[in-house]
């Protein structure tokens, strides 16, 4: 029947799919659409020949990560085993291609990339969710070759709210999530040993900023480099001091530090280039500080709603 289906019956699902994901009131009846629809997409991919046609087809991946609502479980559920399974099964780029959809699915809503698959993660009523997600995360991070990425990554996740997560992950009782939080601190511990190799066995605990800062001192110390340490520091040190503009400009100058040193082609930038960074930052500082002020409102409004679901559910 996958055969029969073929190309057209999958563009007719992701069309609508498209619609659905594009109506700007969701009402029930659409939401549960969405999740017949992605449940036809598992079906029709649990093959090589469907899961050819969906990986060739440009919109699947998109679609399939605009998808991804926390509020919705039983339906994100099945999206991240989808995108787990094309992670681990799919062809050698297929993680560009998977990070670019997640990527700009979040640019549609103004969000951070990871913070839907984190978010799975805090929905303690649905734990077959929080064990997808756990897998999605550990097959994204494994995936690269380079070991740089795969620290990038798990960095960003752990930076995305994962880090706080993970000590109330580790004291629920069930064998699933257990694995795969075994996997993911496992590879993390495997990556580690692999860094403090290349910097000539040195081991620092790389979540301490005063152990990483120190260990980066004393491989620039007395060395051509120590004096741009400094003065980048220096810098830092001019960044005003302001309740939403300080951690934006940290973000920026993180996102442009991981793409200078990131190179996906595995070869160094051109250090002959000197003409100056010409970029005007300010649009761009003013748009992440309205964002954190939104976030921070959406935060304290959820948390007064669980206080006043409590004092129903007492009294």
């Amino acid at each position: 029947w996958v055969n029969n289906f073929g190309h057209e019956g999958l563009g007719l699902l992701l069309d609508v799919l498209e619609k659905l994901l594009d109506k700007k009131q969701q009402e029930n009846i659409d939401k549960k659409n969405q999740y017949k629809l992605i449940q036809c997409l598992k079906a029709f991919m649990n093959n090589k020949f469907g899961l050819q046609r969906i990986l060739g087809d440009e919109r699947s991946l998109l679609l399939l990560a605009r998808a991804i609502d926390p509020k919705q479980p039983n339906m994100m559920t099945e999206i991240v085993k989808i995108l787990s399974a094309i992670c681990i099964v799919g062809e050698d780029n297929i993680l560009d291609k998977l990070l670019g959809a997640i990527t700009t699915a979040a640019e549609r809503n103004n969000r951070e990339r990871f913070s839907p698959i984190v978010e799975g993660l805090e929905n303690h009523e649905a734990l077959q969710l929080q064990v997808a997600c756990m897998q999605f995360i550990n097959a994204l991070v494994t995936s690269p070759y380079e070991l740089d990425f795969r620290i990038h990554l798990r960095n960003e996740f752990l930076r995305s709210g994962l880090k706080t997560m993970l000590p109330d992950l580790k004291e629920k009782e069930n064998d699933e999530l257990d694995i795969q939080l075994k996997v993911f601190d496992e590879n993390k511990e495997d990556d580690l040993t692999e860094l403090s190799h290349r910097l000539n066995d040195i081991r620092a605990e790389m979540d301490d900023m005063n152990e990483v800062y120190h260990l980066l001192y004393n491989m620039l110390k007395d060395t051509a480099a120590e004096n741009y340490l400094l003065s980048i520091l220096q810098h830092f040190l001019l960044i005003r001091n302001d309740y939403y503009i300080r951690p934006q400009y940290y973000k920026i100058i993180e996102e442009c530090v991981s793409q200078i040193v990131l190179h996906c082609s595995g070869m160094d930038p051109d250090f002959k280039y000197r003409q100056r960074l010409d970029i005007d930052f300010t649009h761009l500082i003013d748009s992440c500080v309205n964002k954190a002020k939104v976030e921070e409102s959406e935060q304290k409004a959820a948390e007064f709603s669980k206080k006043v679901r409590l004092i129903k559910y007492w009294s």
